[in-house]
């Protein structure tokens, strides 16, 4: 029973050079399009990834997890902080760092949606071209495209998981493969917080199976490998938990709370509907017929399994925990039911049929990217720049003593290193109560001592305008018009 859900391994199958030669294209492909797309998006930098760098900064300054100097519970991705910090010690500027970074995750996500499907069990003859099919699918999905490069850490998310799946379902479970899905376990939940979740997910299996495989170990040495894997597992959260309550007072995160919604759950469930839809319809379309062609009344393999069950467990936490999703947030785990949803599909499709299916994922997917993901960047490198005019002149004419209140803290706080009154709860969970009410928010923002507010319109009467700049359109929207829209973004001086 053991084997026959966990281990099914394709019989050897040869590798034909014309095959070789389709797999040898498409990696120089993706290589090609990945360097294309670093320089076209070389401009951009999402304003969370600016809170990473500052907490990074922090970090290489001997702050421990500072933003602008004040240390606080206000970063997701602790992992993520002390790569940029490992990279930045080499000698790599902060945001190149940030490239760098990224260009890690999009291999180890394309990489691993490669391992996984290549080493998926073999049934029927399209299942061949699965591998093709996996990492395209993965790599050119918009919300992956727009993440690839932009300062975050959702891509190598996505791979550590799907690394993770392939470690623990597909073949023997050696010792060294068990130490190896274990360590990614352990290291996922500093990376995203989701990934705990994930963890509650798939751990069990793998402590299933060291559980009824103990390698040639005796019964005792393999409870106590077990127990091992499972310490293992819990080190780095642990500690990181010690010393978040010892500097923070809270191992809870500060966006817990700031990230999440305050409307009905219908709301939130439209929210969720609307962006998981955007970014994989093809894949939603599917994934019913996928389930009845490819499950009905077949012995499916837990990898399958845990493939579909790990977005739709992370799709539930989110609603749990009512938070407002974001495009990076279903890249996480969506894949993976791409990935389920072709190989449910390829066993019971011929060849050219499944080919016709994974083209017009790929289809859809390209035209996201070229009608929303292209302006969408765009626009963002455009921010950027405007944003580093906004920090420029808050640097040379704001008094030091004189704070900044702003919902945007990322880019600002690192380019001018100005004290910011935080609006938005990332780095100052005091104002979480007055979230809801503005004019709660801006009289809170007052009594920590802002005397300048930043933002589209002018916070108060009275409020005088001290520089302004025009900044672009940069939502997700299929009136690609509004993408040549802009709104006024400027600094205005509070009244006393």
């Amino acid at each position: 029973m053991h084997d026959a859900v966990f281990n099914r391994i394709s019989p050897p199958r040869q590798i034909f050079p014309t095959r070789l030669g389709a797999a040898t294209l498409e990696w120089i492909l993706i290589g090609a399009l990945a360097l294309v797309w670093a320089g076209f998006s070389y401009g951009y930098l999402e304003d969370d990834a600016f809170i990473h760098l500052e907490f990074a900064r922090g970090v290489a300054d001997g702050l421990g997890f500072a933003f602008g100097g004040n240390v606080t519970n206000g970063d997701t991705s602790p992992l993520w902080v002390l790569f940029l910090t490992l990279l930045h010690s080499l000698g790599v500027a902060w945001i190149a760092a940030a490239k760098i970074a990224c260009g890690v995750g999009l291999a180890l996500a394309a990489s691993g949606a490669w391992r996984l499907a290549a080493d998926l069990p073999r049934e029927a003859p399209a299942h061949a071209e699965l591998p093709f099919a996996a990492v395209a699918v993965t790599v050119l999905s918009p919300y992956f495209v727009h993440w690839s490069f932009s300062g975050m850490e959702a891509t190598a998310a996505l791979g550590l998981s799907l690394w993770a799946v392939w470690a623990i379902f597909i073949g023997e479970l050696t010792n060294r493969r068990a130490l190896f899905a274990a360590s990614l376990l352990a290291m996922g939940p500093l990376l995203r917080p989701e990934l705990l979740v994930f963890a509650a997910l798939i751990g069990p299996a793998l402590l299933w199976r060291v559980w009824q495989a103990p390698n040639g170990k005796s019964v005792v040495q393999g409870r106590v490998f077990c127990g091992a894997l499972v310490i293992l597992m819990l080190i780095p959260l642990c500690a990181w938990c010690w010393y978040a309550l010892h500097a923070f007072g809270s191992v809870i995160p500060n966006t817990n709370m700031a990230k999440r919604g305050g409307g009905a759950f219908g709301e939130l469930l439209s929210r969720l509907v609307q962006v998981y839809a955007m970014g994989f319809p093809v894949t939603l379309l599917l994934l019913p017929f996928a389930l009845i062609l490819g499950m009905w009344r077949r012995s499916t393999p837990a990898v399958i399994w845990a493939l579909l069950v790990w977005p739709s467990g992370c799709a539930l936490f989110y609603l749990a925990d009512h938070t407002l999703v974001q495009t990076r947030y279903c890249l996480l785990s969506m894949p993976s039911a791409s990935i389920a949803v072709l190989w449910l599909l390829a066993r019971v499709l011929r060849p050219a049929r499944f080919a016709a299916i994974s083209g017009a994922m790929l289809v859809a997917s390209l035209l996201t990217i070229i009608w929303i993901v292209v302006p969408h960047v765009h626009n963002k490198a455009v921010l950027r720049e405007k944003f580093s005019a906004v920090s420029t002149f808050i640097r040379d004419n704001i008094p030091a003593q004189e704070a900044v209140a702003i919902l945007a803290i990322g880019q600002i706080e690192f380019e001018s290193r100005h004290r910011l009154v935080d609006l938005g709860g990332i780095t100052e969970p005091a104002v979480d109560p007055y979230l809801n009410d503005r004019v709660a928010v801006l009289r809170w923002a007052k009594t920590r001592g802002a005397h300048y507010f930043v933002g589209n319109n002018s916070p108060e009467e009275g409020a005088t305008a001290e520089f302004g700049v025009e900044v672009p359109y940069i939502g997700w929207t299929l009136r690609h018009a509004q993408y040549r829209d802009t709104e006024p973004y400027g600094v205005y001086r509070l009244p006393k």
